[in-house]
């Protein structure tokens, strides 16, 4: 852009050029996809709607676990963006490494199909029919979270890469039905490349991820 801006005034400073760029993004004609760079359009956030049992659910954790990390979501959010939509959804609840066996028993006392890093054949074998799945699982330091409504929650560059690595907690979001999924977030939302890279990074899988994406994309 700088190149472009210099090519009509060669005398066009990089602070100026800046400042062009911040008015364009505040304007809705180009949205930033990563540090430095950006493609057409305006900025699309990922804010779903987060229903009340969901609330419910983390108010629960919070009001036991006032002191804890806590990040919540919904495989309901994405489930619109498949090619084959799953008869029930699966509530993710990722807390701090060293905590997820006592946030499991408790929530396991009042709540049913609850499930601590299951496999495959685990979820097979015990998960009821019909029955929403609530599984918890680590929370990964420094991973990309959101608030709202008071409710951490990933960003959608985490939940894409958590999608492509998690193959045994999220099953049924493989295949094609995840290409789907990343294809509409990528259309619908305005995607950090550096926040999704960093996370994948965080995880040990930054080259896989983005060859998976970029295979898609």
């Amino acid at each position: 852009m700088f190149d472009f801006y210099e090519s009509k005034d060669t005398l066009v400073t990089k602070s100026t050029v800046n400042w062009r760029i911040h008015k364009l993004v505040e304007k809705g004609i180009i949205q930033r996809v990563g540090r430095g760079k950006y493609r057409l359009g305006e900025q699309k956030e990922f804010h779903p709607k987060v229903n009340q049992s969901i609330k419910s659910l983390y108010t629960i954790l919070k009001n036991e676990y006032p002191y804890l990390d806590i990040a919540i979501w919904t495989t309901e959010w994405i489930s619109q963006w498949m090619l084959h939509i799953p008869g029930t959804n699966k509530t993710i609840i990722e807390v701090e490494k060293g905590t997820e066996d006592s946030v499991f028993y408790f929530l396991s006392a009042i709540r049913k199909n609850v499930f601590l890093n299951p496999s495959i054949d685990i979820l097979d074998k015990y998960a009821q029919e019909n029955k929403n799945q609530i599984i918890i699982k680590n929370l990964v330091t420094d991973a990309p979270l959101q608030k709202i409504n008071s409710l951490r929650i990933p960003t959608l560059e985490k939940v894409i890469v958590d999608l492509i690595i998690d193959t045994e907690i999220l099953s049924e979001y493989q295949g094609r039905d995840l290409e789907s999924i990343i294809e509409n977030a990528y259309q619908f939302h305005s995607i950090q490349e550096n926040k999704l890279l960093r996370y994948a990074s965080r995880r040990r899988k930054r080259e896989f991820v983005e060859q998976f994406i970029k295979n898609i994309i």
